[in-house]
């Protein structure tokens, strides 16, 4: 009788780093800690198989005329990840947040913590991995500095064709110098192998 060993794969789906599926655990609007940011809103997830929460950040400037608001990146940022957890919630030019339908919200955390954390369909303390993020290994400001594992505010929900648009941005944005990603070490590499068509089979 034949040997029996199971097949192996580089791409393991299961590592803390690359593109890993997701859960939203809750929502904290930090902008007023910050004087340089008009948009700071920390997103507290659980990662597939993981213990333990990371944190995501929607944060940035909005670009202004009069005082009045007309763009930014951190406008871009907010509606991207708004589209993708289904958020039809916005600001205005005025700076104050308002619903689809033009009601006032006095507090962008308590409305997304009440419309956009759902309770687990397994029962559990645990939420539904409704999403795709990238989660990469930071490069420390400091040479020889610690590194730590951050998740991009370009998240996508959990469909085939979204992994494919995910490793494109994570590529384009390591062409520009957009994401400082640690290199060099046996964690990285495996970050590279997550990518594509590691989620296929787990969707």
């Amino acid at each position: 009788m034949a040997i029996f060993k199971p097949e192996t794969s580089t791409k393991d789906y299961t590592s803390f780093t690359g593109i890993c599926e997701f859960g939203i655990m809750g929502f904290v609007d930090k902008s007023a800690e910050f004087d340089w940011a008009d948009l700071f809103i920390e997103v507290t997830v659980r990662q597939k198989d993981s213990e333990f929460d990371r944190k995501l950040q929607i944060k940035g400037t909005f670009d202004k005329v009069a005082g009045k608001i007309t763009g930014g990146g951190g406008l871009k940022k907010l509606y991207h990840f708004f589209e993708q957890i289904g958020c039809e919630a916005g600001i205005t030019v005025d700076g104050t947040w308002e619903d689809s339908k033009g009601n006032a919200i006095d507090s962008i955390e308590d409305y997304l913590n009440k419309h956009h954390v759902k309770a687990s369909s397994t029962g559990a303390d645990y939420p539904d991995l409704d999403y795709l993020g990238y989660f990469y290994k930071e490069q420390p400001k400091v040479p020889g500095g610690k590194s730590y594992i951050r998740i991009l505010a370009k998240v996508y929900t959990k469909k085939e064709s979204n992994i494919k648009q995910l490793e494109s941005d994570v590529q384009w944005m390591k062409s520009k110098g957009y994401l400082k990603e640690l290199t060099g070490d046996s964690e990285t590499s495996e970050t590279v192998n997550t990518m594509s068509g590691s989620a296929l089979g787990n969707l």
